[in-house]
């Protein structure tokens, strides 16, 4: 039997999608497959707008051309539909009665269409319509009628998104069309009442004719060629038609699953990182049943965008990651040449604001409970403000100053959902400055909604998340508790002032080397409770953490920690791999070892392990981690604030331990100015999808500015701004880093306070926070 490394099981978005990411991170993986369908994998949305009136081809809406899956070394399967999963062998069982081994799965199997149980039903020329074939179908019969110079009647049951875009693609076909809902409006999904009127009045004016508060209670007609002849309502009324598409909604393709052991609801239960009750099984896209921590409610959503991003997710929680699913997807529609966006969760509005006019093509509605925005219904608006309006929703930011002015479409929704971000860096004692910053922060009353931090900014960073609004204090008990009372030497210089300061720095090498740092750092050769691990052979660094971890416990409320509103992003490096891993306090339960492994440097301190793997300082691989959260908070419009532990210009070296020590600042000092000329590359991209987009005629233009793919990557434009907390460079000392002596450590505060408020004063900053 074949074996893969990676199991697909879909041939949807979902599923390329995983299979393109899992061979960006993993070259030499094996990767399939499995698709029921005879084509290759192909885009749904166009199959009710463009495909299906003709103006798109099959090939157009492939998700990629053949070649793709063969250069990408992509097993793609064609025909092979999954029947059985083996979970506990690891086995995949297909319906022509070959099977397939695997040792991740991935299940994106996607939705089918609820067919009414109506009389009827099976007659000739009764369609559903979810399928390339259901949509070749559908047009061929719409086309037959036109060749034969008769006008075909069609009436459509179901006035959702789907069907209202069928109806609008076979009148543009030339058919007489017909749309029966049974509740009382139209898109009765987008809990709107002038929307609902909005879309009534665009049927009525390309002749589509609706009947809302209608049930179709039975399909009439002549078995045979000749089949539908009609469709009889609950009022008794017979609609004629010769064509019948049941837009109806649909059911998730899960039933393959049952006694695989895997848990199942509506669709594939799944936890925020996608995966289900079985750790090597994994769902994405429309199958997939998560928990929604925006709305608080487990739902599935079946959206293209929604599967594109889930896909991707689950590729890489696959391959051992713990990415959460965290986003608000966003449903692009177009009917009658209006294209449009819907993005959010209705259920429980409590008022709506409207912004701009539906018949000037430049419209959209907020939807809000109690001054929070939960979903918003966008028509003609810009990239920049549909984006912003996802950050507002997906942080759950209080409009309630704002309001009055929501209806004002010169007011910039894209300057609402700003965070303030704090920065903290390694650096061992040098994180004393950024406990003094962090005082002057909180005085003047920034609160940082998000913290990325490693190694000794790890510790600090989750004291302050711990700790809101009385972070200072906290901190400087953790810093008391970690200073060496060394006696005081008046006379030396220090590394800090002018002078060598050798001294000083040959005291304090001497005291860390021979007695560690008082309840921070053993040295093992002090510590009888180790046994064999003692002896230097078997040594993996040259302390013991067992003191850090008790002194984190004291300073550190866990609790606290994972209630806080405070997002907390450390980075560590796995040993055994090389890769980067974030823990996030959405995400993960920050616990002492999470703390541990972010600022365990080698070879000082021993590897820390979490969920059975070793890491090591995340500093190894970025001592600034801004990375982190462009990665996991996307946009990041607001206030950034990084403490820089390191300078980036010095002296020339002047002997061999200075070209050291620089050598070893220049390797940990901050990669931010690496992301922010990625950020000028991403806008000189953005400009010249603009000055393409001149050149196209407009409604194609206007099209393609309401994509989900087009408004992610073009709607994040706001700038970042970031305020550096700078420690500035003194004369290089070998001791920096430890020097824990109660003296230097309380310099450090002084100067990281004075320097932090020195930088909200020149920056002219706000002091409330965002």
């Amino acid at each position: 039997m074949r074996h893969v490394d990676f199991l697909l099981v879909g041939g949807g978005l979902a599923s390329v999608t995983a299979a393109r990411t899992l061979r960006m991170e993993d070259a030499a993986a094996s990767i399939a497959i499995l698709s029921g369908e005879d084509v290759l994998p192909y885009q749904r949305p166009p199959l009710t707008k463009g495909f299906l009136n003709g103006s798109v081809g099959a090939l157009q809406i492939a998700i990629r051309p053949a070649e793709f899956y063969a250069e990408q070394r992509i097993d793609l399967m064609l025909g092979a539909r999954a029947v059985r999963v083996d979970a506990t062998g690891h086995v995949v069982h297909l319906a022509d009665g070959s099977a397939i081994g695997y040792g991740k799965l991935l299940i994106a199997t996607g939705v089918s269409p609820r067919a009414p149980e109506l009389p009827g039903m099976g007659l000739a020329g009764v369609h559903s319509l979810h399928t390339l074939a259901d949509a070749s179908a559908v047009r061929d019969a719409a086309l037959q009628s036109a060749q034969a110079g008769r006008t075909k009647h069609a009436v459509v049951i179901g006035a959702g998104f789907v069907g209202i875009e069928t109806a609008a693609s076979l009148r543009a076909l030339g058919l007489a069309v017909t749309v029966v809902e049974r509740k009382d409006a139209v898109m009765p999904q987008l809990c709107a009442p002038v929307l609902s009127a909005y879309f009534a009045k665009r049927c009525a004016e390309h002749g589509v004719a609706v009947k809302t508060d209608c049930l179709v209670e039975s399909v009439v007609g002549r078995e045979g060629v000749e089949g539908v002849e009609g469709v009889v309502t609950h009022t008794g009324e017979t609609i004629a038609c010769d064509l019948v598409v049941a837009a109806m909604g649909v059911a998730p393709n899960c039933a393959f699953l049952e006694g695989s052991g895997v848990v199942l609801g509506d669709g594939v239960v799944v936890d925020d990182c996608l995966q289900s009750s079985d750790p090597d099984i994994y769902a994405a896209g429309d199958v997939a049943s998560f928990f929604d921590p925006v709305f608080g409610v487990r739902r599935r959503i079946e959206h293209w965008d929604n599967a594109r991003r889930q896909g991707n997710i689950a590729a890489r929680n696959m391959r051992g990651g713990r990415f959460p699913y965290r986003d608000v997807s966003m449903f692009f529609g177009d009917a009658f040449g209006q294209p449009y966006n819907f993005l959010g969760f209705p259920r429980g509005v409590t008022e709506t604001v409207e912004r701009g006019s539906l018949e000037a093509g430049s419209y959209s509605l907020l939807y809000l409970e109690h001054d929070v925005l939960r979903a918003i219904f966008s028509l003609g608006r810009t990239a920049g403000e549909t984006s912003a309006a996802e950050e507002l929703i997906r942080l759950r930011i209080s409009l309630h100053g704002a309001k009055p002015r929501l209806a004002d479409t010169t007011f910039p929704l894209d300057r609402l959902p700003e965070q303030t971000v704090l920065i903290l860096q390694g650096g061992g004692a040098l994180g004393a400055f950024e406990c003094g910053a962090i005082r002057a922060l909180e005085e003047k009353g920034v609160r940082p909604d998000v913290i990325s931090a490693v190694s000794i900014g790890a510790f600090n960073a989750a004291i302050v998340a711990s700790h809101p609004g009385d972070a200072s204090r906290a901190l400087e008990a953790f810093w008391r508790d970690v200073s060496i009372p060394l006696p005081s030497l008046p006379t030396l210089p220090t590394p800090f002032a002018c002078g060598d300061g050798a001294l000083h720095s040959a005291l304090l090498s001497w005291y860390v080397m021979w007695f560690g740092v008082p309840n921070f750092l053993q040295p093992r050769w002090w510590n009888p409770n180790l046994g064999l691990a003692a002896w230097l052979p078997w040594w993996t660094s040259l302390y013991d953490t067992s003191p850090v971890r008790t002194l984190i416990e004291r300073h550190v409320d866990f609790d606290a920690l994972a209630a806080s509103h405070t997002r907390l992003l450390l980075s560590a490096v796995d040993v055994a791999t090389g890769e980067p891993r974030i823990f996030d306090s959405y995400v993960d339960r920050i616990g002492p070892e999470h703390l541990l492994a972010s600022g365990s440097l080698p070879p000082g301190m021993p590897w820390t392990m979490v969920e059975g793997r070793p890491y090591w300082d995340g500093g190894i691989v970025s001592n600034s981690p801004l990375d982190l959260v462009i990665e996991r908070c996307g946009r990041i419009g607001g206030r950034i604030f990084a403490v820089d532990l390191f300078s980036g210009t010095r002296a020339m070296p002047s002997n061999l331990l200075e070209v050291m020590l620089r050598r070893d600042e220049i390797v940990y000092t901050d990669r931010v100015r690496n992301d922010l000329r990625f950020e000028e590359y991403v806008n000189d991209f953005s400009d010249l999808v603009d000055e393409i987009l001149r050149q196209v005629d407009e409604p194609t233009a206007r099209r393609i500015r309401q994509r989900p793919h087009f408004i992610r990557l073009m709607g994040n434009r706001a700038p970042i701004r970031i305020a550096r907390i700078a420690l500035d460079g003194g004369p290089l000392s070998l001791s920096s880093d430890f020097d824990f002596s109660a003296s230097t450590v309380a310099r450090l505060q002084t100067r990281g306070y004075e320097t932090a408020l020195a930088v909200l004063a020149r920056e002219e900053m706000p002091a409330a926070a965002g």
